[in-house]
């Protein structure tokens, strides 16, 4: 008997109670009472019968919730007849309280099994009139049902000790662009679930950059503090660079969490032999969640200037450790042909902020703005890639031209040292192509300017125009009218060149006129990018949409964007404060989304749309 006993035990423990019974369906249902009172607490329970993840309550709409998700498991055996059969349940509780009448539909609940999606069936729940002597009745049931001894747990049972979130930095003394790594991580000596967060560090004075690409699954490690073994995971790492120097603080980030706490359940018969086996931890599976708010230590950085010793003139912000390429398509060709100059730039540091080069082309060729191409790579020491551009030049003029060096300079800071990279000095041969005869302008100077396509005029043949003896053109009204028309035309075109010049040196115009614009562009990219489930690059070019426009309407630099600055130029244009406050929120809805669990897409569509609305009522307000 005893080693039928073991073999049993044996066999139980190799099955394990967390195991799917093979050809068993998955089954999560939710339950609750359909009538209930105003005032009145009661559960709502969602049971699955297989070792489930990533929970996703429903939106309780009309309900309070006082407590929940409460988490428990159980695990039977039966033996009939020498056969045995074993079932798995594990069960998500809320307790919650209808506040006024009507009737309520509650949306299915959502867990993973395997990595396969299931839902729950809806619940209606019909809430009749009560009264307050009913409601006080059953709000007592509720509490001593929730405060039974074996079961009862604090907040206060869970010290900063046992669950905490630490910031650090690789980098506390940078240089002014030098890019540092800031990241934030969970410590843990207990179960934690359903992180979120509430408030993320603002980042006043720096650019950013995510450098983790998929928040669902955190990377862990065990690390051995003060004697202590936690449970370490990342849960958000980015690259910074600081924008202008000084000291700059980094403010802590918030968030809320459910901390696991295992209740062991009392003994109900102590002469019971198979008690002992089944109050072991490894089958008791009860627990209680407790809500626990963490709040990351605050960082702060000095960011020294750059040295002005041996500041090269080309040097225009590039901070890191860079290699730089040229080449030319092609150094023969025919005019209004078109030759491509690429430059490349690699390596790791501010390659996002790089501007292009400056190249200077013969003024005979005809030239473009350059086109932009960027690989980056997120990794674990920052921002790497390349960044390739490509400007277009045409000649109109055939000759042998040269194309001077160009230079590209940055700062290294691991040397502390400025690099001067030099390209090659390009000759290129430009023939006369082919073409209508026509003005045609020769030389550097444009000068020695030569009539084509008719070398000698015939002699013009009748009929002749006669004119009228003592009849002069010279000091007629149409003469003096002619006379004084040039100086007028003059006129006009120094006034129309003037206001021009104008437009175009009031850059702040310019960028409050094409705020919109961009930050229309910037969505299609988004909504590009959502087709294609690139999240990571979803949620950047919403935020920039949002963050350019708000630094394009009010002329605003990058390194001064912040929650705060944004209510206060909102506000000093006396953009009304439900408009400030959708403005806020959707940005707020963007950092929390990347992180928050869930239908990935779904969230896209919520985020563009919000992102869509808060710009378009901004610009409504600010007309």
């Amino acid at each position: 008997m005893k080693k039928g006993a073991l073999y049993m035990i044996t066999f139980l423990l190799l099955a394990g109670p967390f195991r799917l019974i093979a050809g068993e369906q998955v089954s999560f249902t939710g339950s609750a009472r359909r009538e209930v009172k105003v005032g009145e607490q009661f559960e709502i329970v969602y049971q699955v019968n297989a070792k489930a993840r990533n929970f996703i309550p429903p939106d309780f709409k009309g309900l309070t919730v006082l407590t929940g998700p409460n988490t428990s498991s159980s695990t039977s055996v039966e033996i009939i007849n020498g056969k045995m059969s074993q079932s798995y349940t594990l069960t998500y509780s809320f307790i919650v309280m209808a506040q006024k009448e009507g009737s309520i539909d509650i949306a299915p609940a959502h867990v993973k099994v395997d990595g396969k999606k299931y839902a729950s069936n809806s619940l209606h729940i019909n809430v009749v009139k009560g009264n307050v002597a009913t409601a006080r009745q059953h709000a007592q049931r509720a509490t001593q049902r929730n405060s039974r001894p074996e079961s009862t747990v604090s907040q206060q049972n869970i010290s900063n000790k046992d669950v905490f979130v630490r910031a650090t930095v690789n980098n506390k003394k940078p240089y002014l662009g030098q890019q540092v790594v800031v990241t934030y991580r969970i410590y843990t000596r207990v179960p934690v679930s359903n992180l979120a967060i509430q408030k993320v560090s603002s980042f006043k004075g720096f650019w950013s950059k995510d450098l983790l690409a998929d928040n669902a699954s955190l990377q862990q490690h065990n690390e051995t503090i003060n004697g202590q073994r936690y449970v370490v995971a990342t849960i958000r790492k980015l690259a910074l660079i600081p924008q202008q120097s000084g000291k700059l603080s980094i403010d802590p980030m918030e968030l809320d969490c459910n901390v696991q706490i295992r209740i062991q359940q009392k003994r109900s018969n102590a002469s019971d032999p198979f008690d002992d086996f089944f109050n072991d931890p490894f089958f008791n599976q009860n627990v209680r969640n407790i809500k626990k708010k963490l709040v990351s230590n605050p960082v702060n950085i000095v960011v020294k200037p750059l040295p002005e010793k041996g500041k090269p003139t080309c040097f225009a912000g590039a901070v890191g450790n860079f290699s730089f390429k040229s080449s030319v398509d092609k150094t023969n060709l025919s005019t209004n042909d078109a030759l491509t100059l690429s430059i490349s730039v690699n390596g790791s540091g501010n390659i996002e902020l790089i501007d292009p080069p400056k190249v200077n082309f013969p003024p005979d060729f005809e030239t473009y703005d350059p086109k932009i191409t960027s690989h980056i790579n997120k990794g674990k020491e920052g921002v790497s890639g390349s960044k390739k551009f490509e400007y277009l030049a045409i000649p109109r003029n055939p000759g042998d031209f040269i194309i001077k060096p160009v230079r590209f300079c940055f700062f290294n800071p691991h040397d502390g040292k400025y690099h001067i990279f030099h390209s090659d000095t390009l000759h290129i041969h430009v023939k006369k192509g082919k073409g209508s005869g026509g003005i045609v302008y020769s030389g550097n100077m444009q000068e020695d300017i030569r009539f084509l396509g008719k070398d000698i005029r015939h002699i013009k043949e009748g009929p002749y125009d006669f004119k009228k003896v003592n009849h002069y053109f010279f000091g007629s009204t149409l003469y003096i009218a002619l006379a004084f028309l040039p100086i007028l035309l003059l006129v006009i075109v120094l006034i129309l060149w003037k206001y021009l010049e104008n437009r175009k040196a009031n850059v702040s115009l310019l960028k409050n006129r094409k705020a919109k614009k961009v930050a229309r562009q910037r969505l299609m990219k988004a909504q590009k990018m959502k087709k294609s489930n690139n999240d990571t690059g979803f949620y950047d070019e919403i935020a920039q949409a949002l963050w350019g426009y708000i630094a394009d309407k009010f002329n605003l630099p990058s390194s001064d964007l912040s929650m705060d600055t944004v209510k206060e130029v909102l506000a000093q244009k006396k953009v009304n404060d439900e408009t400030i406050k959708g403005f806020i929120d959707t940005l707020n809805n963007i950092e929390f989304a990347r992180f928050a669990p869930g239908d990935a897409r779904g969230k896209m569509e919520n985020i563009y749309s919000e992102a869509l609305q808060a710009i378009m009522q901004a610009e409504k307000s600010l007309k």
